[in-house]
């Protein structure tokens, strides 16, 4: 890599496989070809091509890495006998390890290394692992680093989500959390897809993560309002349950939560009346199955389902009432004629099949069914106590109705619910099985001849906890590990990892 026939002792400086770097003299090095050797001036215009701002003049462009880095270079010993070199080569605290013993002269001075201009990003053709290196700010503000397949989040380790790749080396995915999807048009960003699997991501949210600026006070100042200042800096050192920067929602403009509830709201009636039968139905259990297109086509989560019936076993069955008890489920009548209605099934019975804990599928193929698009896991956990079974995470609880009045009418008579018609598109039954989740909570009025008013829903304004609040939004793998963690069960055979 550097070639002086003017330093007999010093003339050549060669670079070997395993990145070793070491000076020769003259007579220890056979040249082997014709070809021309590098020499200073060629080292010195390699790489970059030149010089760059605060680069002390004379400073290879490529040397050792430890120079880019802008660190303190090594102070070298006054007297460069061998002994000498020797001893201070031995000194870890002398100086920086693979500090070559002999070389360029500023790196003996003490200052500080220069550090080397970085090198172009991608901003098109195939995303790959080396195109996510470095550091990048999500849509939410969170900032995010990425070295190797490592990431970690507000400075924290995300040990469950690496970085996963396909076998041409692009990027797949941030594990289970975002599904990569490609370079955002706003230059350099990539976006993301808040789903666990890569099947209809598209519906998705998007997330939008763009490179942090190194220098932009005003980002710097809106982190702060977004609650990254103080002890939140250093989140791993907090012990306040909840106290997440950037989770205070003040990101968006004054009024802006009121404005999209109130648009969200008005799609979500809108939807529901175009494509509702005239009257609600009572429908029971069994005749339910999840709709595939809710929570992202992933499903029910088991853990949620047990969750679900063993707070109607320990807590007694709430009716619909107003705001309390139960929501209004909405579901679609999808009979034997029907394309969904085949495909439902056999979608819903592969599932069980592959997961232990969920009640066993009693929908008959001959007749008409129901898809939930909303209280899918109550409607499953119905069936749990319509079918008496056992607790995943208690062998010792059976689902038993036994003298709770309001449970055993449910399960007979069944409970009053919206019904869609079985030729609604899939797209909307995604958008509204989405609204249901996000807009938890606002709910329609049962009238007391049991007709459900979808014209005009009311605003619950009564406490709501955390877990529900983020159960609503997470697909099934999320909301099994939600349901886990809020039970305190290390010990379930579902925990991956």
């Amino acid at each position: 890599v550097r070639h002086d026939p003017e330093d007999s002792d010093l003339t050549y400086k060669l670079q070997f496989p395993d990145g070793q770097v070491d000076w020769f003299s003259g007579d220890a090095v056979e040249v082997l070809g014709s070809g021309p050797l590098p020499d200073k001036e060629a080292a010195h215009a390699a790489g970059q091509g030149g010089d760059w701002a605060g680069r002390p003049a004379g400073t290879p462009v490529q040397d050792e890495g430890f120079i880019c880095m802008g660190g303190k270079a090594p102070i070298c010993p006054t007297a460069p006998t061998t002994v000498a070199l020797g001893e201070w080569a031995s000194d870890s605290s002398a100086r920086p390890a693979g500090t070559p013993v002999q070389d360029e002269g500023f790196i003996c001075m003490g200052g500080m290394a220069p550090v080397c201009p970085p090198q172009a990003r991608p901003t098109t053709g195939p995303i790959t692992l080396e195109a996510l290196q470095g550091e990048w700010v999500g849509s939410g503000g969170a900032t995010i680093a990425v070295l190797g397949t490592d990431v970690a989040m507000n400075g924290m380790p995300l040990t469950q989500h690496k970085v996963t790749l396909r076998d041409d080396g692009t990027v797949s995915s941030i594990g289970t959390l975002w599904q990569c999807d490609c370079w955002a048009e706003s230059g350099g960003g990539i976006e993301f897809r808040c789903s666990s699997t890569r099947e209809n991501m598209e519906c998705a949210k998007v997330e939008v993560w763009s490179r942090k600026s190194k220098s932009n006070d005003a980002w710097s100042e809106r982190m702060k309002l977004l609650g990254y200042g103080g002890s939140s800096a250093t989140p791993l050192s907090r012990g306040i349950e909840g106290c997440m920067p950037g989770t205070m929602g003040i990101e968006m403009p004054p009024g802006y939560a009121t404005s999209k509830d109130r648009e969200e709201v008005a799609l979500l009636t809108s939807l529901v009346q175009q494509w509702r039968e005239p009257e609600s139905l009572k429908v029971r259990s069994y005749q339910v199955v999840p709709d595939f297109t809710n929570r992202a086509q992933t499903g029910l989560g088991v853990e949620l389902v047990h969750f679900v019936a063993t707070s109607m076993m320990t807590k007694g069955f709430k009716k619909h009432d107003g705001a309390q008890g139960h929501d209004i489920p909405v579901l679609v009548r999808e009979p034997p004629s029907s394309a969904f209605h085949g495909e439902a099934l056999k979608v819903w019975k592969q599932r069980v099949s592959e997961e232990e804990g969920f009640p066993p599928v009693r929908a008959p193929e001959s007749e008409e069914i129901f898809t939930s698009l909303g209280n899918g896991h109550f409607f499953q956990a119905l069936n749990l106590f319509d079918c008496q079974c056992t607790s995943i995470n208690d062998a010792n609880r059976k689902y038993i109705a036994g003298k709770d009045q309001a449970l055993n009418e449910a399960l007979t008579q069944g409970v009053t619910s919206v019904v869609l018609q079985h030729e609604c598109p899939r797209l909307v039954r995604a958008k509204i099985a989405a609204l249901l989740n996000t807009k938890r909570e606002f709910f329609w009025t049962l009238s007391e001849d049991g007709k459900v008013d979808v014209s005009n829903m009311q605003e619950n304004k009564e406490y709501c906890s955390q877990f529900e609040w983020l159960s609503k939004g997470m697909d099934a793998v999320q909301v099994d590990c939600l349901v886990r963690t809020h039970l305190g069960i290390k010990g379930s055979k579902r925990i991956m990892g």
